[in-house]
């Protein structure tokens, strides 16, 4: 990416909620991108107010999504589902040399993203996937204390976060990832599970917090920059509802694999999503990881930050930002790209080590 670093980079669905926070924190943070997506109305509507440049483009018109990336040093992506929007932006930017990055938290997508290393190692470009709130966070987190356990033989990540709002794009999304079951890492390989196949509470001396097992997409992040044998991720969720989705897993997998019926669960009503009132002690979104290796050792850590859209938008500059001082070539999450401490690189995110006196490892970052 370096030789092009002198080309403008690129927001796709800059104008979708996500899409448009991210806009506004690169405009903050002095870039100017060119802002892309099919509505050239909602384009220059967004970009008229920052004096930015758009690209009114279709993803099913292959030779101006290439012409497009030619002109662009990076294409990130902030349109989902990304398992539809990604695999179409990628080929352009493997045919034209041009860095890929979004923010895809879907398991497919980014075991779809790893698949394809030798093709950016080829091409010398980066593809970099999970740039927002969770898989950047659970990532650099597990990556952290699998450091300070290196033989770590399994690997847990909790994530609980704290939304200010529910999106028809996340919602499509989350009914997709659901569509195809669940999964887990057992001996350095994927299995299938149940939804909510494990099920467990994470004490830290301040939270007691019931988790059950999901499939995130930052289970296939942990397996590519961590290698540890057994990983499971989840989100929060009661034991005894744990218990009911558990049991109903393969009515629900089956149900939401019937297309027009997750489509009519995810369909867009065209009015934006309406943010819900801000908590009187604030938005608050944790994470925890633990390893442990065969000997019974364990290494516990916790993030604290806020609200989760806000991060996301936070992070994605913040992973940009990180990808442009790099010549990376190949396929990346964040912290396989840039290494544990690159979460503390974003504004609002503390780290502690909960296992080493209950000190915090770095303050919240200004």
């Amino acid at each position: 990416m370096s030789n092009r670093n002198q080309l403008p980079w690129m927001i796709y669905g800059a104008y979708g909620f996500t899409g448009r926070l991210i806009v506004e924190e690169a405009v903050r943070r002095g870039h100017r991108p060119i802002l892309a997506g099919r509505d050239a109305e909602r384009l220059n509507a967004l970009a008229t107010p920052f004096g930015l440049d758009v690209v009114a483009l279709s993803l099913d018109d292959p030779a101006a999504l290439r012409n497009a990336a030619q002109s662009a040093s990076l294409i990130f992506n902030a349109a989902g589902p990304f398992t539809d929007t990604g695999p179409k932006i990628i080929a352009a930017c493997l045919a034209t040399g041009t860095a890929y990055a979004d923010i895809s938290g879907e398991l497919d997508h980014l075991r779809a993203i790893e698949a394809l290393d030798e093709q950016a190692r080829k091409a010398s470009i980066p593809l970099l996937t999970g740039a927002g709130f969770g898989v950047t966070l659970g990532d650099c987190l597990a990556r952290h204390v699998v450091d300070r356990l290196p033989d770590a033989t399994s690997l847990r990540l909790s994530v609980a976060a704290d939304n200010a709002v529910e999106t028809p794009a996340v919602r499509r999304t989350v009914l997709e990832v659901m569509s195809n079951g669940g999964y887990a890492i057992e001996g350095g390989h994927w299995v299938r599970r149940r939804f909510a196949h494990q099920v467990w509470t994470v004490k830290d001396g301040v939270t007691d917090l019931s988790f059950a097992a999901a499939p995130l997409g930052e289970l296939a992040a942990l397996r590519a920059s961590t290698n540890v044998a057994n990983i499971v991720v989840g989100r929060p969720m009661a034991a005894r509802t744990a218990s009911y989705v558990h049991l109903l897993s393969p009515l629900i997998k089956g149900a939401l694999g019937i297309t027009p019926l997750r489509n009519a669960l995810g369909r867009d009503s065209g009015k934006p999503p309406v943010p819900a009132q801000e908590p009187k002690a604030g938005w608050h979104s944790q994470l925890w990881a633990e390893a442990r290796n065969a000997r019974g050792d364990r290494a516990l850590a916790r993030i604290d930050t806020g609200e989760g859209y806000a991060l996301t938008a936070r992070a994605a500059i913040a992973n940009v930002e990180a990808l442009s001082a790099r010549r990376l070539a190949g396929a990346f999450t964040p912290a396989r790209a840039f290494g544990a401490r690159h979460v503390l690189t974003i504004s609002g995110v503390s780290l502690v080590d909960l296992d080493v006196e209950h000190q915090p490892l770095a303050r919240a970052c200004a």
